[in-house]
C-alpha cells in the first residue's frame, strides 16, 4: 500500500511540474496585418493581465503617426499614400526590475488602392453636357464601354444598368438595351410622348475583378421635333395599268408626331376618275377605250403628296411614271411565308411567282433590308430563298432572336411588279464544337476537384476520429482521478494518502477543464466535412447524368439535345457556385485551431501555400 502511495506523490509531482511549465507568459500579436491606403489599421496586443498586473506593456516602432494604448494594448494607425509598403512594430512586456520576459512583432503592409472603373460613352460627342440631347425620331445607336486599369483583361469587367432608378425595367420604350460583357449597346428612336416626359436617366455600374466599384449616370433629355409624315410601305418608281383593271398602289403614310394628314395626287388627266383616299390608297381604272383615247400620254409622270393638314411645311412626296399595257400581266407573288431558322443551318424555302407573260428566268428579283448571307436563287423553273449555313454570331449572348423584316420585289421586263414583306427570324443555335469543349472541360475540371475534396474530407474525418479518441482517453483518466478523489473520506487524518487526496482533486478538475475546451471546434470540423461531401455528391451525381449521353465526338448529333445542352449550362453554373461555396469553407478550415496551429508553424518554414486548397483553381 505504501509502495503505490509513493508512486503516486512521484506522478503528481512530474504532472504538476509540466503544468506550472506550461503558464509561461506569452505576449501575443499579429504576425501579418494588411491594409489599403486611407484605412486605419487596428488590433489588439493581448497577455494574461489578470494573473500578471505588476508587468508593463511598452512597444517601439518606426512609424510616427501610430498611436499604442498600453493599457487596453490597443494599436491605431490612419494609414495615408506615404505608408504604402511594408511597416513593423515591436512590443516588449517587462516586470518590476524593467526586464523584458516576452516580446512580439508585427508586420503592417499597406497597399495602393485599387483604381476604380471607368465607364465611357461612343460616340462621345454627344456627352459633353450634364444632359445628352436627342431629337425625337432620330435614330441613335450609342455604345458604353467600361474599363478598368487594375486589369489587361475586358472580361474582369463586369457592366450593368439601371433605367430610370427601377432594377425590373429591363428597357424603354422605341430603345433596345442589351449588355455583351464591359460594353452595353443602346438602340434608341425617341418618341413624341418621350419628348414629352423629356428626361430620361440611365445609371452604370462597374465592378471589376478586384472589387472596385464605379456608378455613372448618364441623363438624357428628349427634344421635340416637327417631323414629316413617312412612308409605311415601300412605292415604287415605276408601275403599269392595265385596260379594265384596277391600279393600287399603297401610299400610307405615318406621322411621328400624330398630327392628321391629308392625301393629293398630281396628275394631268381625269379620265377613269384617278383618286387617292383617306389612307393613302390611289386607285386608277382605265377601260380598254378609256386607254386607246389617252395612249399618247404615256408614259405618265404622277406625284403622290401626304402633307400634315395644320402644317403643309411637313410632308413626304413621291414622284411615279405609269406605263400602260394592254396585255401584260403583272407578275404575282403566290406564296412568300416568314421564315424561322436557328445557328448553324442554312436556308433553302422556295417561292412561288406567277406570270402569265413571262417566264420565270426573265423576271427581276430584289431584296430590300436583307441580312448579307440571304439572297435569291434560280433552279431551272424554281426560285428560291437560300443561305449559306448561318454561323453562330447572329444572335447577341441574350439569346433573343434576331428578327429582319425583309421586302422581296419581283418585276417583269415591262417593269410591272409586284412586292411583299416576310419575316426572318434566326434563333440561338447549338455550337457543337463549343459544347463538345464545353462537356470534355467539365468533366476535366471535376475529375481534378474531387481528387482534392476527397483528400480534404479524409482529412477533416481523420480529425474527428483523433478528437474522439482523445476524449474516450480525458473520459476515463477524469472518472479515474475523480474516483480516487472521492476516497479520501476513508483515509484517517494526517495519513499520507489523505494527503495526496488533494492533488488527486485539482488533476480532476484541470482533465475535467482540458475535456470541456480542447474538442469545442469538433462541430465545426463535422459541419465543414458535411458541406464538403454534399459538394462532392452534388458533382458526382451531375458527371454521371452526363455520361448518360454517348458522345463520340464533336461532330455528334447527340449534342444538339436540347437536354443535354441545358445540362451541359446549367452544370457548368453549378460549378462556379460551388466553388464560391468551396471559398468560404476555406476560410472556414483556416479557423479551426488545429489548422491555425499548422498555418503558424508552415509561415515560419516559408510554406504557407501548401496548406492552401489549390484543386479549387482547377475548376
Amino acid at each position: 500500500m505504501m509502495l503505490r502511495v509513493n508512486i503516486l506523490i512521484l506522478f503528481l509531482t512530474v504532472l504538476s511540474f509540466k503544468l506550472f511549465a506550461q503558464d509561461e507568459i506569452i505576449l501575443e500579436s499579429p504576425e501579418l496585418v494588411e491594409a489599403r491606403v486611407g484605412e486605419g489599421v487596428v488590433f489588439l496586443v493581448k497577455y494574461n493581465k489578470e494573473d500578471n498586473p505588476n508587468l508593463k506593456l511598452t512597444w517601439k516602432s518606426d512609424i510616427l503617426d501610430a498611436n499604442f494604448d498600453d493599457q487596453e494594448g490597443e494599436f491605431f494607425w490612419e494609414t495615408s499614400n506615404d505608408d504604402i509598403g511594408l511597416q513593423s512594430a515591436f512590443f516588449y512586456l517587462k516586470d518590476s526590475s524593467n526586464q523584458i520576459i516576452a516580446t512580439s512583432k508585427t508586420l503592417i503592409k499597406v497597399n495602393a488602392r485599387a483604381s476604380v472603373p471607368t465607364i465611357e460613352m461612343e460616340p462621345d460627342s454627344l456627352d459633353s453636357r450634364a444632359f445628352i440631347k436627342l431629337l425625337q425620331g432620330e435614330e441613335y445607336n450609342l455604345e458604353f464601354i467600361a474599363s478598368t486599369r487594375n486589369s489587361r483583361n475586358a472580361d474582369d469587367v463586369v457592366l450593368t444598368y439601371i433605367w430610370n432608378n427601377d432594377t425590373d425595367l429591363p428597357t424603354i420604350d422605341q430603345a433596345e438595351t442589351h449588355v455583351i460583357g464591359n460594353r452595353l449597346l443602346l438602340d434608341w428612336i425617341p418618341s413624341q410622348s418621350q419628348a414629352s416626359k423629356k428626361y430620361y436617366d440611365l445609371d452604370l455600374i462597374a465592378i471589376d475583378n478586384t472589387n472596385a466599384v464605379n456608378r455613372r449616370k448618364f441623363r438624357f433629355q428628349i427634344i421635340g421635333q416637327e417631323l414629316p409624315p413617312r412612308l409605311r410601305n415601300n412605292v415604287n418608281d415605276t408601275y403599269i395599268i392595265t385596260a379594265d383593271q384596277e391600279l393600287d398602289i399603297d401610299f400610307s403614310v405615318y406621322d411621328p408626331n400624330n398630327d392628321p394628314v391629308v392625301y393629293s395626287v398630281d396628275i394631268p388627266v381625269t379620265v377613269g376618275a384617278p383618286t387617292i383616299n383617306e389612307k393613302g390608297i390611289f386607285t386608277w381604272e382605265l377601260s380598254s377605250m378609256e386607254m386607246s383615247n389617252i395612249s399618247s400620254i404615256f408614259p405618265l409622270q404622277i406625284k403622290l403628296k401626304a402633307e400634315e393638314a395644320e402644317d403643309s411645311q411637313h410632308f413626304v412626296e413621291k414622284e411615279i411614271t405609269i406605263l400602260k399595257s394592254e396585255k401584260n400581266d403583272p407578275p404575282l407573288i403566290t406564296k412568300l411565308s416568314n421564315l424561322s431558322i436557328r445557328e448553324g443551318y442554312d436556308i433553302k424555302r422556295r417561292v412561288f411567282i406567277q406570270d402569265n407573260n413571262h417566264p420565270i428566268s426573265d423576271l427581276k428579283y430584289s431584296l430590300e433590308n436583307e441580312p448579307d448571307w440571304l439572297y435569291v436563287q434560280q433552279e431551272g423553273g424554281r426560285l428560291f430563298l437560300m443561305s449559306d449555313t448561318l454561323g453562330f454570331d447572329i444572335v447577341k449572348a441574350d439569346g433573343i432572336p434576331v428578327q429582319f423584316d425583309v421586302l422581296f420585289t419581283v418585276t417583269d421586263p415591262e417593269g410591272a411588279s409586284d412586292s411583299k414583306f416576310f419575316n426572318v427570324t434566326v434563333n440561338e443555335g447549338v455550337n457543337t464544337q463549343k459544347l463538345y469543349e464545353q462537356l470534355i472541360d467539365y468533366q476535366k475540371s471535376t475529375d481534378a476537384l474531387l481528387v482534392g475534396l476527397r483528400k480534404q474530407i479524409r482529412e477533416l474525418d481523420s480529425r474527428v476520429q483523433r478528437n474522439q479518441r482523445l476524449k474516450k482517453g480525458l473520459l476515463f483518466t477524469t472518472f479515474f482521478l475523480g474516483s480516487f478523489s472521492a476516497t479520501s473520506s476513508f483515509f484517517e487524518d494526517h495519513t499520507i494518502a489523505n494527503q495526496v487526496t488533494p492533488y488527486a482533486g485539482a488533476l480532476l478538475a484541470i482533465t475535467s477543464s482540458v475535456n470541456a475546451l480542447a474538442f469545442n471546434q469538433e462541430g465545426k470540423i463535422i459541419n465543414i466535412k458535411g458541406r464538403l461531401e454534399d459538394v462532392e455528391k452534388s458533382i458526382v451525381r451531375n458527371k454521371s447524368y452526363l455520361q448518360t449521353y454517348s458522345i463520340e465526338d464533336e461532330n455528334d448529333d447527340e449534342l444538339r439535345n436540347s437536354e443535354l445542352v441545358n445540362r451541359v449550362q446549367s452544370y457548368r453554373q453549378a460549378l462556379i457556385e460551388q466553388r464560391i461555396e468551396l471559398r468560404r469553407l476555406e476560410d472556414q478550415y483556416r479557423e479551426l485551431n488545429y489548422v491555425q496551429r499548422k498555418v503558424r508553424r508552415f509561415n515560419k518554414k516559408g510554406k504557407a501555400e501548401n496548406l492552401k486548397w489549390n484543386f479549387i483553381d482547377k475548376i
